[in-house]
């Protein structure tokens, strides 16, 4: 064998080394990238562990504040029931009371005849904290409006406080049920929706 064979067989021999070298490395590249993808979709993915608010402790913060918001509700609601004596010996004397006490929970059901249908709609489209936000808003107004009214001695400003309590009051619910369902999952759902009813 020639020394010029020699160095033909050398020199093709490293060249195919380095082929498969260099398919080797791009097979490493490419499954350093593929490697790298599958991490960072795992990381950024929503169904991530690290990432999903049912699997953080906040969660039970949420309800607890969920479970705040309802209850305020609730109790605003109920108060002129519980304050009914009160009511009748603080206002002036009328033969009408009894229809002018009740008509304060008539003007609460008003709007919430036909809101809750479009309750739903509307924390689909600006999202469930921003109703939220909105609902609760309308609750502390009319609430305070019927304690305006009641200072003042006025049915129909207590009427109007109702009304504005009752624009909030039910659709607050629709917007509490969102989050919770946003931050439990499987059967932590209904104990949530549970306690935050």
């Amino acid at each position: 064998m020639s020394a010029a064979s020699m160095d033909l067989d050398a020199l093709i021999e490293d060249d195919y080394e380095n082929d498969h070298d260099d398919e080797d490395d791009g097979m490493a590249v490419r499954d350093q990238a593929t490697i790298s993808k599958e991490n960072a979709t795992s990381i950024t993915s929503p169904s991530s562990d690290m990432l999903k608010k049912s699997s953080l402790r906040a969660r039970w913060l949420v309800l607890s504040l969920a479970c705040v918001v309802m209850t305020g509700s609730y109790y605003a609601y109920d108060i002129p029931s519980a304050l009914h004596q009160q009511l009748q010996d603080y206002m002036p004397q009328s033969p009408h009371f009894e229809t002018q006490f009740n008509l304060l929970y008539t003007v609460y059901s008003i709007p919430n005849v036909i809101l809750p249908l479009f309750g739903g709609n509307i924390v689909d489209r600006c999202g469930a904290p921003a109703c939220l936000a909105l609902f609760a808003f309308f609750t502390v107004l009319g609430s305070s409006f019927l304690s305006v009214g009641v200072a003042a001695k006025s049915w129909y400003i207590m009427y109007i406080g109702r009304f504005v309590f009752g624009l909030g009051g039910e659709s607050l619910c629709v917007a509490q049920s969102t989050i919770l369902s946003e931050w439990f999952e499987g059967k932590e759902v209904a104990f949530a929706m549970g306690v935050g009813l």
